[in-house]
């Protein structure tokens, strides 16, 4: 591995390949031992502007160098910076800017941001900062792939679909401010669609009877001291009856469970007529902004918990959060407190996997609430189902719907011969009675031709 002081030695200009452009004042080129191409350089008032020429051979260098003065030149006089912000990493911190703007005008959520800082701050800044953005190619991305598949961190394809997303935009970015004029091909990544567990119905009455049977049951959790080494207490988990409302509310509301981290009594109306339902509008999620509405038995379960708000005296009821409301600024650490409990509610039912080996989620309510509509619905309208859901049709079918076999709506599917059976039926009917002689064609009725 070089140490510093080489690779300090390697960007420092070759003195035999130091040489004055004749004519431009202090403009320079030079070739260092980090790099097999010409730079240029060139000062002025107390600062130095530096460039690769991307030139091997001099003539082409010195060719470069004279263009560059000219821009130089032409960027003081207009009053332009002297330097281009042309680097990847520029623009992505440009885009970043761009992007704080539309959570501001409510166009994305701000949670795209803090995703994305983490993601720039943990690999893109690291990998790509010695890259200007015309440089970031098939070859450069591609390599970056490899990078972040390690044996140590081995990322999904959905993960790497993420980067090379974030990649993207950025690129795009560039070239919406003429840094770029064109997008680099991009490596193809086949994505094995895995969707999460769901709970049949016998599964789902097991996992809220249990819940319901064990309200107030704690489960202590313990930890290493740090300093002592010694085993201390870390935290209860108790099963509530905020669990089990949520696990009802959850199954017959088609909900992410994100959206109980905003979810208020605001957002909540009750419908009575002509169908019973709730209707919610909660803040946008995933860009899908429509109005959520449950199954009739939701009812009941949201006038239990508002019942039980209104008793703990909350100031102003319509602002209270409907889940987790003793922790209305710190709402990660209530979701965290929900997911907890589940957690331990599925290890007490044996639910925790599937019969796959799939691990089971909260995510889990929501596909059970998507697959009981696909399942119960009769002739339920796909896009009607992903709008209440928030989602795509695409995605119903790729990862919802995974789940549904042919055997689960054999009635649906056979419809047009039941219908069929009741037509000739009534027909044989009919006829027996225009004849007046019902009992000697009865045969007719069980065993139509």
């Amino acid at each position: 591995m070089k140490s510093d002081s080489s690779k300090r030695n390697a960007t420092v200009p070759i003195p035999s390949t130091i040489e004055k452009v004749r004519g431009f004042n202090t403009l320079t080129i030079y070739k260092m031992e980090a790099s097999k191409f010409y730079y240029v350089r060139y000062y002025e008032d107390g600062k130095i502007t530096r460039r690769s020429t991307k030139a091997e051979e001099r003539r082409e260098a010195l060719k470069f160098a004279e263009e560059f003065f000219v821009e130089l030149k032409s960027k003081k006089l207009n009053n332009l910076p002297l330097t281009k912000k042309s680097g990847f990493i520029a623009c992505a911190w440009g885009l970043l800017k761009e992007n704080e703007g539309r959570v501001t005008r409510k166009e994305i959520a701000a949670r795209k941001i803090h995703d994305d800082q983490l993601r720039l701050n943990g690999d893109i800044v690291p990998f790509f900062k010695k890259y200007e953005a015309h440089e970031v190619d098939y070859r450069v991305i591609n390599e970056y792939l490899t990078q972040l598949n390690t044996e140590d961190r081995e990322l999904s394809v959905s993960s790497l679909k993420v980067q090379l997303s974030h990649i993207k935009t950025i690129l795009r970015y560039a070239q919406r401010m003429n840094i770029i004029n064109t997008l680099p091909a991009f490596p193809s990544l086949k994505t094995v669609d895995t969707p999460r567990s769901w709970f049949s119905t016998v599964e789902y009455n097991k996992l809220h009877n249990t819940a319901l049977a064990n309200i107030g049951k704690v489960k202590k959790i313990f930890g290493v001291d740090e300093k002592t080494k010694t085993i201390k207490p870390l935290r209860n988990i108790e099963l509530t009856q905020e669990l089990y409302d949520m696990i009802l509310f959850m199954a017959n509301t088609p909900i992410r469970p994100t959206d109980l981290r905003v979810l208020k009594h605001k957002h909540v109306a009750i419908v009575r007529e002509p169908n019973q339902f709730l209707r919610l509008t909660h803040p946008p999620t995933k860009n899908h902004s429509s109005p959520v509405v449950s199954m009739p038995s939701t009812i009941e379960v949201y006038e239990r918990i508002k019942a039980r708000h209104v008793a703990a005296k909350y100031k102003d009821i319509n602002e209270v959060h409907l889940f987790q409301p003793e922790s209305p600024l710190n709402r990660d650490y209530a979701l965290q407190q929900l997911h907890r409990q589940f957690d331990y509610l599925l290890e007490m039912s044996e639910l925790k996997k599937d019969n796959n080996g799939h691990s089971r989620t909260l995510y889990s309510l929501r596909h059970t609430a998507i697959m009981m509509r696909l399942i119960n619905g009769r002739g339920i309208n796909l896009l009607s189902l992903a709008r209440n859901a928030r989602t795509s049709v695409e995605m119903i079918d790729r990862f919802y719907a995974k789940h549904l076999t042919a055997e689960m709506n054999v009635i649906d599917l056979q419809s047009h011969t039941n219908e069929k059976l009741e037509e000739i039926t009534n027909e044989v009917r009919q006829r027996v009675r225009a004849n007046g002689n019902e009992d000697s064609d009865k045969r007719d009725i069980e065993q139509p031709n």
